[in-house]
């Protein structure tokens, strides 16, 4: 148990000083670190994440699927055993599928409803983690996307993160 809070801390660290060094005020980094790795979402703004730039964003939708992953898989590598045993969890391995194809997919269907496909994928890839694990963050009205797409994260809210991590939703195991 001191390891998995080590890691959990660690991990809550890293993202706070991540945020720091790009730009986001100490409060801000603080509540919405805070929001990402218990998976609740504390948004500061009233717009959730909207207004914060595009690296911001981007960080925050990296530890919002690092914490929806199994800790026994960090747990695994902390320690040191052979790493290709972490990726070997069926769950962890189908969690990171669903995701890959979800941003995939999605991307691909809104790619018209933004200026490029970068923004498409990087709205997409933020929707995704934050739907999957159930954090509740927004970067964009996905209200305003093809069917398609609302319906995949509708599917996706029900599958939720991994067992062991903290993320909602009935679990990918």
């Amino acid at each position: 148990a001191k390891i998995l809070y080590m890691i959990y801390f660690g991990m809550t660290v890293t993202e706070i000083i991540l945020l720091l060094i790009a730009g986001m005020p100490l409060f801000d980094s603080l509540c919405l670190s805070f929001g990402t790795a218990g998976t609740g979402g504390f948004g500061v703004l009233g717009d959730s994440i909207a207004s914060y730039p595009l690296i911001q964003q981007t960080i925050i939708t990296i530890f919002m699927i690092l914490f929806g992953i199994n800790f026994n898989a960090y747990f695994i590598l902390f320690l040191g055993k052979d790493k290709k045993e972490a990726f070997r969890l069926s769950e962890v391995r189908w969690y990171l599928g669903i995701i890959a194809f979800s941003i995939l997919t999605i991307t691909i269907n809104i790619r018209g409803v933004f200026e490029n496909l970068y923004l498409a994928f990087h709205h997409a890839a933020f929707q995704v983690g934050s739907i999957i694990t159930t954090t509740g963050y927004a970067t964009a009205d996905f209200d305003l996307w093809p069917q398609y797409s609302r319906c995949l994260l509708v599917m996706i809210m029900f599958c939720g993160a991994c067992a062991g991590s903290t993320g909602g939703g009935m679990k990918c195991s």
